[in-house]
């Protein structure tokens, strides 16, 4: 077995963390402390609001052209197309950038069902200059492969529809302008602020996670760019963890030989129940077998089948306690009642997403964030969330991160996947003030 953990530091910092202050923070409330006052918006700030206001049909024409790329976490050549759209952008704001190698990622599986992802490149985009440092983060795959039937941008009036519309090629949108607001009045000269676009989020940021991590290190504030769902700041998540596990067996003629053979998918599926057993909805700990395969034929005794596995918890430990669980499963047989050494079963495991446990810079973070919408007349609310981002990983390496910067919108990872047109430019003049204000900090 496989199987990838938390660092021993960053492990011991969240877990000693969650013990005191969990309950008090996470899935008990969703309120932070109030929003901060802000101070009026300068002259300077309502020119870049204004300008801002002015762009809603380009930032539309933009969506619409990444929306109609396909950028399924497995089509390399979709998702460079858009890192090289997106690359020429920063590129004309002024900003140095690099490319951060994918990798090929095997994990185990059927003979004729080879399960391998193969990630592209990421990019780093870069503006050196004093002040704080900014960290900015947006994934540009999606859900949906090529042979999806959910491909193509439609509108019916403030409404958008397509793959990524919100998750987030909304948000790639929003990232972009609020930069080139800031550019369009020289206000990014002199401030140190850094792009990070992955090419893997929607897979577990399994290639990329290094480079979170490693940028998180050198930042003072995170800002990721998923949707803001509908007006809704995000501000705990739980941990995500996941499993491919694949159980072999002996195959047999199921008719005339069906006592020799040791059949895989009868095992998968007491592996299954045991599996979902797991879900806990007391303590938060949810846990699902999404897909499964297995079989040559039915009239043969299936020799190998298959499972991905998704894990969704609270707290780191429940996390590792999860993947023990997962080995005693993996590792005993319960379909006959003798083990002859005949089934065996294979894995592979990632705590890909620790949990998103708020801390008083990040709740500072948040509520400065709500102070700013609050003068360009956004209401914006708090929620927690189930759901994974890098949001998580930056905010467990210790960086302050606010993590539903995107536009808004709802459905997504499904052909209903919508985007509400006119939170584009809302959401670019929130971040462009919030930007200005942080990289000015002292």
């Amino acid at each position: 077995m496989l199987v990838t953990y938390y660092s021993k530091n960053r492990l011991q910092q969240a877990t000693a963390f969650g013990a005191s202050l969990l309950m008090l923070l996470m899935f008990s409330s969703t309120s932070a402390q109030p929003a901060m006052i802000e101070s009026p918006l300068s002259s300077q700030e309502q020119e870049i609001v204004d300008w801002v206001d002015d762009q809603e049909a380009e930032m539309v024409a933009l969506l619409e052209r990444l929306v109609n790329i396909n950028t399924g976490s497995l089509n390399k050549a979709g998702v460079n197309e858009v890192i090289r759209l997106l690359n020429s952008e920063l590129l004309q704001l002024g900003f140095s950038s690099r490319t951060l190698p994918g990798d090929v990622i095997d994990m185990p599986s059927c003979p004729g069902s080879e399960y391998t992802i193969d990630v592209a490149d990421h990019l780093l985009a870069t503006r050196e200059g004093s002040g704080k440092r900014l960290l900015m983060i947006g994934h540009v795959d999606t859900v949906f492969p090529l042979n999806s039937p959910f491909q193509t941008f439609s509108r019916e009036g403030d409404t958008a529809y397509g793959p990524g519309v919100s998750d987030m090629k909304g948000g790639l949108v929003v990232m972009l302008y609020a930069l080139k607001a800031l550019n369009h009045f020289n206000q990014l000269d002199g401030k140190s602020i850094s792009i990070l676009l992955n090419s893997d989020e929607e897979v577990g940021s399994l290639s990329s996670r290094k480079y979170v991590e490693q940028q998180a290190a050198l930042h003072d504030y995170g800002l990721v760019y998923e949707s803001s769902g509908n007006n809704r700041l995000t501000r705990a998540r739980k941990g995500l963890g996941q499993a491919r596990f694949v159980v072999n067996g002996r195959a047999a003629h199921a008719g005339g030989a069906h006592q020799q053979g040791r059949s895989a998918i009868k095992e998968l599926a007491y592996k299954i129940v045991e599996i979902e057993n797991m879900t806990d909805y007391e303590s938060g700990v949810t846990v699902n077998v999404g897909v499964i395969n297995g079989g040559e034929a039915r009239n043969t005794i299936a020799p190998c089948a298959e499972a991905l596995v998704d894990l969704r918890y609270p707290m780191p430990q429940q996390g590792l306690d999860a993947v023990s669980r997962w080995e005693e499963i993996f590792n005993s047989v319960y379909s006959y009642p003798v083990d002859s050494g005949e089934l065996t079963t294979n894995s592979w495991t990632s705590l890909h997403r620790p949990p998103k446990i708020p801390t008083e810079e990040s709740d500072a973070l948040l509520n400065k964030t709500i102070g700013i919408g609050r003068l360009l007349g956004q209401e914006l609310t708090v929620a927690d969330s189930g759901g994974g981002t890098d949001g998580s990983l930056t905010q467990a390496a210790g960086l302050p991160t606010l993590d539903s910067l995107g536009s808004d919108g709802n459905g997504a990872h499904s052909k209903r996947e919508q985007g509400r047109i006119s939170s584009l430019v809302e959401r670019a003049q929130l971040s462009a003030v919030l930007i200005a204000r942080l990289a000015e900090e002292r």
